[in-house]
């Protein structure tokens, strides 16, 4: 006679295993309960990688919006390798909240490695300076370089690097800008405090 086990067992199961289920929460997920904090240029780059980590909809589902400097990238559906994607932005974003530094994604190649260096250059000043042009030059560079590593979003990823070549010119134009006109303010400082040392003084002990 065959045994009946009831289905209290199989319903614990089940339960036992959406729970295991529900507790595998991914960076995406997490980011729906984040709030950025830190630095104003911390700021704006949690913004721009929680904004490229939703472009792709639900864990890696594309919804067709777009982030390059022209507003034209297509973000096409695609696969698992997407999902992943996502999850490096969203990643990117959380250690935000956390206060850590996060740097641009490291380059491949001597090409994109001078542009990387040029980046990093910029960075230096602008992080303090221009924060938002600057967080927003280092997303267009990690969005280049991070989305050319998946096959279904190489069009995406030559966007990003359009838009990267505007922004990036664009930071390093006031950062140099900046750079200069505290040279001169500096220059200007500098001789008028000679101009005052060098003015005779006159001596109250003296006698004509």
């Amino acid at each position: 006679m065959a045994k009946n086990i009831g289905t209290r067992p199989l319903l614990t199961m089940a339960a036992g295993f959406m729970l295991a289920g529900c507790v595998n929460f991914s960076s995406l997920d997490d980011l729906a309960l984040a709030t950025p904090t830190g630095s104003p240029f911390s700021q704006a780059l949690y913004k721009n990688y929680a904004f490229l980590a939703h472009s792709f909809g639900d864990m890696g589902q594309a919804s067709y919006v777009s982030f390059d400097q022209d507003a034209s990238i297509p973000l096409a559906k695609t696969d698992a390798n997407v999902a992943a994607l996502a999850n490096t932005y969203a990643a990117k974003a959380l250690q935000l909240t956390r206060g850590e530094v996060v740097d641009p994604v490291s380059s491949r190649d001597s090409n994109s490695h001078a542009l990387r260096d040029r980046l990093v250059r910029a960075l230096t000043p602008g992080r303090d300076d221009f924060p938002r042009d600057a967080a927003r030059a280092q997303a267009d560079w990690d969005c280049w370089r991070l989305n050319a590593t998946v096959e279904s979003q190489v069009a995406a990823a030559e966007q990003c690097r359009r838009s990267f070549e505007v922004t990036l010119v664009r930071l390093e134009t006031e950062t140099q800008a900046a750079a200069a006109a505290a040279a001169a303010a500096a220059q200007r400082d500098q001789a008028a405090q000679g101009a005052a040392g060098a003015q005779p003084s006159t001596d109250s002990s003296e006698t004509p």
